[in-house]
């Protein structure tokens, strides 16, 4: 049955997705699972400047824009296994020395807008926060380049676990929560994110994309934190 909850402050959008959150998962959830590329991270144009040196470096034209969308959802082996052809994959090796992922491009990673005062308002509610993503690798680099320090425990990427939309790191998380599934949301942008997410029976909260087939949607970071809030205050009462 789904919790109304009210405001004198009304806020559609928000009050929209505390109503569906409560139905989801009861209530506030307990934990909160986050993509990184796309999510808590702004890295579009840093991951696509970064694949397009490494093609020009190879003597190949920009990535097309099909490419570009795959990139943006896949692992990095994945990518460029995609984009570099095969007889161009031991240059590739000399590439990669002289330009460095690590050194020249997560620097340029921004953290998304309203971000942290996201993670700071779930924190202050006791929601547990962790990341999937089909990172390998950098991650500790992007942490720290972006301040998200002592936020996200655990960090899943495709180290540890199969890479999306496999459920295996969601339910990793899980697992390292002791959490059930419906106590928790997933927030993602991609197929990807919510095939791991349905894989493993977590609520998927797409972000920014309308196309992922649920009944909600999260355009801005600060309308989640108005809903957490409102279903906080009605715990209270």
């Amino acid at each position: 049955m789904t919790q109304h909850i009210e405001t004198d402050k009304p806020n559609r959008r928000a009050q929209d997705l505390a109503s569906w959150i409560a139905d989801s998962c009861g209530g506030l959830p307990s934990g909160i699972i986050f993509d990184c590329d796309g999510v808590i991270i702004d890295s579009a144009a840093a991951n696509l400047h970064y694949y397009n040196l490494l093609r020009r470096e190879l003597g190949l034209p920009p990535l097309s824009p099909e490419q570009e969308h795959y990139v943006q959802m896949s692992t990095a082996q994945q990518a460029i296994e995609a984009i570099i052809p095969a007889p161009l994959m031991p240059a590739l090796r000399e590439v990669t020395r002289r330009i460095s992922y690590r050194r020249d491009i997560v620097p340029l990673l921004r953290p998304t807008e309203g971000i942290h005062s996201l993670l700071e308002r779930c924190r202050s509610l006791g929601i547990r926060m962790g990341v999937h993503t089909n990172r390998r690798d950098g991650m500790g680099e992007v942490i720290r380049t972006c301040r998200f320090e002592g936020f996200f425990d655990p960090v899943v990427t495709v180290a540890t676990a199969l890479p999306k939309p496999d459920p295996d790191g969601a339910f990793q998380v899980l697992r390292a929560w002791n959490l059930p599934a419906d106590a928790t949301l997933f927030l993602g942008d991609s197929s990807t994110d919510k095939g791991a997410a349905d894989g493993a029976h977590i609520p998927f909260l797409p972000y920014r994309n309308p196309d992922l087939g649920t009944d909600a949607l999260c355009m801005d970071f600060s309308d989640l934190e108005r809903a957490l809030e409102l279903l906080a205050d009605h715990v209270k009462r």
